[in-house]
């Protein structure tokens, strides 16, 4: 079983996922505390399948595996992020991902009303 991701990798793939639309190059404003930890950072990010790595541009991008991390899917249905999905499996070797909103029941079912807050 694989290591878990450490601070600085969570702290690095969390600020790719936030700035620039998922990418990095050296020409970015955003740094982890240096240019060199931060391409070590990523480049071990690289080798997790996290983020993938551009040679000809010097550019990295998170990849899917690295939003699932950070507990961001992606919907198959709209291609909209959420934090909150609904998977399916639809077979023994896959799963289907959906939004609240593509699935069946999802957006339309009927919330539980909410407790009204009284007065003392």
């Amino acid at each position: 079983m694989p290591r878990p991701l450490g601070r600085h990798q969570i702290t690095v793939l969390g600020a790719l996922a936030r700035h620039n639309r998922g990418s990095w190059d050296a020409r970015c404003a955003w740094r982890f505390r240096s240019l060199a930890c931060t391409v070590r950072v990523l480049d071990s990010l690289v080798q997790r399948g996290h983020v993938t790595r551009t040679s000809a541009t010097e550019r990295y991008t998170i990849a899917e595996s690295g939003l699932n991390v950070l507990g961001w899917y992606t919907c198959e249905a709209c291609t909209r992020l959420t934090r909150s999905p609904v998977i399916e499996e639809v077979s023994v070797s896959r799963r289907r991902v959906q939004c609240s909103w593509c699935h069946p029941g999802g957006a339309a079912r009927p919330r539980a009303p909410r407790a009204e807050r009284t007065a003392r």
